[in-house]
């Protein structure tokens, strides 16, 4: 037993999703490829990354610490086969893409991601 609680990093991806679900839902009202593009590139930031949080924080304690070790580093290569995956299914799969837009948006997730982690922890 733990006498230190799991931070509660699930809400990263929520405070995320509560910002990149009503964004994207307006642009793609307009009817053009930007609206998917902002919500594809943002999903494919946001969902590795909550695999990644998963794995890294589901053990936690000084007995349990080679779990945690090895946890991260699968949650790691699993965020980054992920990250490909998800990338190769929209640049070979999706044609009505704005490609600019997409990545974009991804890389404006990552800054995102770490302000509502500093909220999170409250550092």
């Amino acid at each position: 037993m733990t006498t230190i609680p799991k931070p509660p990093m699930h809400k990263v991806a929520l405070y995320q999703l509560s910002l990149l679900l009503p964004i994207g839902a307006i642009l793609v009202l307009f009817g053009d490829a930007r609206g998917w593009s902002v919500m594809l590139g943002g999903l494919i930031q946001i969902v590795p990354q909550a695999w990644f949080t998963r794995q890294a924080f589901r053990y936690t304690g000084a007995r349990q610490a080679h779990l945690v070790v090895q946890a991260m580093y699968q949650g790691e290569t699993g965020k980054v086969l992920l990250t490909a995956a998800l990338f190769v299914i929209a640049f070979v799969g999706l044609k009505n893409l704005n490609f600019l837009v997409l990545m974009s948006t991804f890389i404006v997730m990552i800054p995102v991601q770490w302000f509502f982690t500093v909220r999170v922890l409250k550092c």
